[in-house]
């Protein structure tokens, strides 16, 4: 039986004895007392007494139950919720590893998502030809990660640690990589069109030349190969020095959409 169980159970075992002296208390106060019968009358009297402080005594008990207990009562739902989120974990990863090397999302997004939330690294994952348009993973912990071929349009990756991981022929337009940690990182036949790499480190990033970067924003890239800053801005590339960076007004939108 649950400790939270055994004592409630225990606590009201305690305040139904109280309210059952009250009530035997009551009964026998209000009957009538035969006429020279003092002496049955005084032991009523003490009984009904001793049935009041029963009934206080039953009272103060119930009322420590309830104080001794909290801490218990506490460390339960503690223990509860921190087996929760172990299942929670435990279900996302089943997600993600059975769902590896097939294409589609397959509830991998959501599942990164509350891996991410909960603090857990995701250091190597396979995520090969997955579908993870616009997913959350700010912030997250993903060295050696491989996103061969992998759909991250829109993808919401600020200040994840990605070194060492593996975008080749990914997709990441419109996504976002600000302050990243993208050490090491292979992007060879990545697209990376309005993409936000912002404070990105690149120290050592592989494959950033064979990347189209249209109106991706480079301002304030860190430790970037040599000559990649002026190389991007050539290939369409902005950041706050670039004179024009506004989508002409006569250009079509599936004209602006075919150069990303």
């Amino acid at each position: 039986m649950p400790l939270r169980s055994r004592s409630h159970r225990r606590a009201l075992l305690a305040l139904s004895t109280g309210v059952a002296l009250a009530v035997v208390r009551r009964a026998l106060g209000q009957s009538p007392t035969p006429a020279g019968a003092s002496s049955w009358t005084d032991w009523l009297q003490n009984f009904s007494n001793a049935g009041q402080l029963l009934q206080t005594a039953a009272f103060l008990f119930s009322a420590y139950q309830f104080w001794a207990n909290r801490n218990e009562r506490r460390a339960a739902d503690e223990a509860s919720a921190v087996q929760a989120k172990k299942d929670s974990n435990y279900q996302a990863w089943q997600v993600i590893n059975s769902a590896q090397g097939k294409g589609g999302s397959g509830g991998r997004p959501d599942a990164l998502r509350d891996l991410n939330r909960n603090g857990i690294s995701l250091a190597g994952v396979n995520l090969d030809g997955a579908w993870l348009e616009q997913v959350d993973l700010r912030g997250a912990m993903l060295p050696m990660a491989s996103f061969e071929n992998a759909n991250l349009h829109g993808a919401q990756l600020q200040n994840a640690t990605l070194t060492g991981a593996n975008f080749r022929g990914a997709s990441l337009v419109t996504a976002s990589l600000s302050g990243a940690s993208l050490q090491g990182a292979d992007f060879t036949g990545a697209r990376l069109s309005a993409a936000d790499l912002s404070d990105a480190d690149l120290y050592n990033a592989k494959g950033l030349r064979e990347c189209t970067l249209s109106y991706t924003n480079i301002e304030g890239v860190r430790r970037g190969p040599s000559g990649f800053r002026e190389w991007a801005l050539e290939q369409g590339a902005v950041n706050q020095a670039t004179e024009q960076t506004e989508i002409p007004s006569d250009h079509s939108h599936s004209t602006v959409f075919r150069r990303l």
